[in-house]
C-alpha cells in the first residue's frame, strides 16, 4: 500500500522557500488578475505545470517564472487539455439551461415550474460533472507534465489508475480543504472593498502553488510510489513507500 506523509506546516510555507518568492507571487497574482486576456492565463497554467512537476519531484523549492516561451507553450497545451475534459459538463449546462429557457418562454405556469426546476437542477448536475471531470482532467494535465506529450493528457490506462488510487484521492482531499480555507480568508479580505479582492487573488495564487505540489506528489505516488528524482531535504512530505 502506498502512503503519503505530509508535513502541513512545511507544506504551507513551501511557496516561501525560494529567494525569488516575492517576485513569483507578484507575477503570478498579476497574471491571474489579467487572466481575461488569455496570455496571462496561459502563463499561470504553464507555471502550474511546473509546480506539478515540482510536486512529482518533491522539490523543496517552488519553480520560478522564466523561459517564457516554454511557459506559454506548456500553459496553452495544459489549458487545451483541461478544456477538452470540461466539454461534456459544458455541453450538459447549455442543453439544460437552453431547455429551461424554452420552458419559461412558453409563459404557462407548468412551463415556468419546469423551467425553474430544470435550471437549478441542471446547475447542480453541471456542478457535479465539472468536479468529476476536473478530478480526472487534473490527472490528465499531470500526466502531460510528466511525459511532455499532448497525448499523455488522455492516456486513460495511466490516468484511470491515478484517479482510482488512494494517494491521488488524499492529495485531492487536501486541496479541497485548502480551497475551503482560502475561501474563508478571501471572504474576510473582501470586507475591504476592491483592495481585499485584489489581495485575495494573490492569496489564491499562493494556494495554487501549494495545491499543484500536492497533486503532483499524489500523482507521482500513485504512478511510481515515489518522486521522479531523489527527494530534496526539506520538502513538505516524506518519501512515498510501498508496503506489503
Amino acid at each position: 500500500m502506498i502512503t503519503m506523509d505530509i508535513d502541513i506546516e512545511t507544506l504551507l510555507r513551501y511557496p516561501l522557500q525560494s529567494d525569488e518568492w516575492v517576485t513569483t507571487v507578484l507575477v503570478g497574482g498579476i497574471a491571474l488578475l489579467l487572466s481575461f486576456l488569455f496570455v496571462p492565463l496561459f502563463i499561470v497554467a504553464g507555471y502550474g505545470v511546473r509546480a506539478l512537476r515540482a510536486g512529482m519531484d518533491r522539490a523543496a523549492e517552488p519553480p520560478v517564472f522564466d523561459d517564457w516561451g516554454s511557459l506559454l507553450t506548456e500553459g496553452f497545451i495544459a489549458s487545451v487539455i483541461g478544456f477538452v475534459y470540461q466539454l461534456i459538463p459544458t455541453a450538459v449546462f447549455f442543453v439544460v439551461v437552453g431547455g429551461s429557457v424554452a420552458a419559461l418562454a412558453t409563459g404557462s405556469d407548468v412551463g415556468a415550474g419546469l423551467g425553474i426546476f430544470g435550471f437549478f437542477g441542471g446547475l447542480f448536475v453541471w456542478w457535479l460533472l465539472a468536479i468529476v471531470f476536473g478530478y480526472v482532467g487534473v490527472a490528465g494535465v499531470a500526466n502531460y507534465a510528466r511525459e511532455g506529450r499532448f497525448g499523455a493528457g488522455f492516456d486513460m490506462d495511466t490516468i484511470s489508475g491515478v484517479v482510482t488510487s488512494r494517494a491521488y484521492l488524499v492529495a485531492w482531499a487536501y486541496v479541497v480543504l485548502l480551497n475551503v480555507a482560502v475561501g474563508v480568508v478571501v471572504a474576510a479580505l473582501n470586507i475591504v472593498p476592491i483592495l481585499g479582492g485584489i489581495v485575495g487573488v494573490f492569496v489564491g495564487f499562493y494556494a495554487l502553488v501549494v495545491a499543484a505540489w500536492l497533486l503532483g506528489d499524489g500523482f507521482a505516488t500513485a504512478t511510481t510510489g515515489g518522486p521522479r528524482t531523489t527527494q530534496v531535504e526539506g520538502s513538505p512530505t516524506g518519501v512515498g513507500r510501498s508496503e506489503p
